[in-house]
């Protein structure tokens, strides 16, 4: 599954990295907590292992239980439901995004594949670690609960605007929603998968936001020049006119 994993005894750099997810899961960005011998830090420290996944490397699968909890700290995982026609990529992780741990959670097999869609090096908790420090650290179930507070809520924000708005709305909120320093880093075919949209829709978005002023596109990535536009378009309202354009 991996290409190379790291994992040895109590160490600063642990320390360090178990800090980095504590912020991670407490919604901190860019995390930079310091680890200061925190207990919580230290129960993640004894179990929390680096690995790196190669581009195209598969986590875990649809319809099998993950082995561990995986926690993005550079490069992108996709997740993707369904095959062939039917594929559909319900999300992208960057950089303290979590995959793994719902399903751990609920006892029931993966509904999406975990594929590395670029070079990722991750934090990785076994499952057994990853149950038996919530069993045992009110403190770190609460960050945990959280988290998944937090992304039933993204979940919900992003069924609303799928269903009830147009494609423009959806771009806007997606590229705001996965934009980390101003850049999303995806393809376009990824982006078009996630919105439920036709490729050449997407584009046609992109292009007409572009001539506007409000990202230029990249290979693999948007960059976003007028976030306040963006927001504005996500929330329905008007464009302003620029050079006799709205």
């Amino acid at each position: 599954m991996t290409t190379e994993k790291e994992a040895g005894p109590l160490t600063p750099a642990g320390m360090r990295a178990a800090a980095w997810l504590i912020d991670c899961l407490g919604g901190s960005w860019p995390p930079t907590r310091p680890a200061a011998g925190d207990p919580t830090a230290g129960r993640l420290a004894e179990g929390l292992e680096q690995r790196r996944l190669s581009r195209g490397t598969v986590a875990f699968r649809q319809g099998r239980m993950p082995d561990g909890v995986w926690i993005v700290r550079s490069g992108t995982l996709e997740l993707v439901a369904g095959s062939g026609p039917d594929r559909v990529v319900i999300g992208v992780l960057t950089s303290c995004g979590v995959a793994g741990d719902a399903p751990l959670l609920l006892g029931s097999p993966a509904g999406y594949t975990a594929r590395a869609l670029t070079d990722v090096q991750a934090g990785f908790l076994p499952a057994e670690a990853f149950l038996a420090m919530l069993d045992s650290s009110p403190a770190l179930t609460r960050l945990w609960l959280r988290s998944l507070a937090r992304q039933h809520t993204r979940t919900q924000e992003v069924l609303a605007q799928t269903l009830n708005c147009s494609a423009e709305r959806r771009v806007a909120g997606l590229l705001l929603r996965e934009a980390h320093g101003a850049t999303v880093r995806c393809s376009q075919t990824t982006l078009a998968g996630m919105l439920g949209l036709r490729r050449p829709t997407l584009n046609r978005v992109l292009k007409t936001f572009e001539r506007e002023g409000l990202l230029r596109v990249g290979y693999r990535r948007v960059e976003l020049l007028d976030t306040a536009g963006l927001t504005r378009l996500a929330g329905g309202k008007r464009r302003r006119i620029r050079n006799g354009r709205r």
